[in-house]
C-alpha cells in the first residue's frame, strides 16, 4: 500500500464517523423541536376552549308553551353532561336585521373536541333532545371554534 492509500483510508473512516455523528445531531435537533412545538401548541390549546353555539329558528306556528319546554330541555343538559364546562343562552335582542328570524342563541363549551365529538353528541340525554325539537324546529344553525385568548 503506498502513502496515499494509507493516508486515504483513515481520513474516509474519520469522516464517515464524523458524518454519522453530525446527522444523529441534526435528528436529534429535529425531535426536540418537534417536541417543543407539539408542547407549545398543547399549551395553546390549554388556554383555549371549544365554543359550540347554536341557533334555533322555531317554526311560526311551533306555540310558545312547546318552545319554552325546548328551552328548559337544552338548559337541563348541562346537569346532565359533565363534560359541559359553560352554558349560556338569550333570546335575540339585536337592532339590526340580520337574525334571519333565529330567536334562540345557546353556547355551549368544551375542554375538547372529544368532549364534544365522543360524549355530549351521542350523549342520550342530548339525542333524546335534538329528536324533541324536530316537530317545531324549521332551521338550526350551528357553528364551533376554538377561542382565542387576549
Amino acid at each position: 500500500m503506498n502513502f496515499i492509500q494509507k493516508a486515504l483510508i483513515p481520513t474516509v473512516l474519520i469522516c464517515s464517523i464524523v458524518s454519522t455523528a453530525c446527522k444523529q445531531e441534526v435528528k436529534e435537533e429535529e425531535k426536540n423541536n418537534k417536541k417543543e412545538v407539539t408542547m407549545k401548541q398543547d399549551m395553546e390549546k390549554q388556554n383555549k376552549l371549544l365554543r359550540h353555539v347554536v341557533l334555533f329558528k322555531f317554526k311560526d306556528d311551533a306555540p310558545a308553551e312547546e318552545v319554552e319546554k325546548l328551552n328548559q330541555s337544552f338548559n337541563a343538559l348541562p346537569k346532565s353532561i359533565p363534560e359541559i364546562q359553560d352554558f349560556e343562552w338569550g333570546i335575540n335582542d339585536s337592532p339590526e336585521n340580520f337574525h334571519q328570524d333565529f330567536t334562540h342563541c345557546y353556547m355551549v363549551t368544551f375542554e375538547s373536541e372529544s368532549d364534544r365529538d365522543s360524549i355530549y353528541t351521542p350523549h342520550p340525554n342530548h339525542q333524546a333532545f335534538v329528536a324533541s325539537l324536530q316537530p317545531y324546529l324549521e332551521k338550526v344553525f350551528v357553528i364551533d371554534y376554538w377561542t382565542n385568548p387576549k
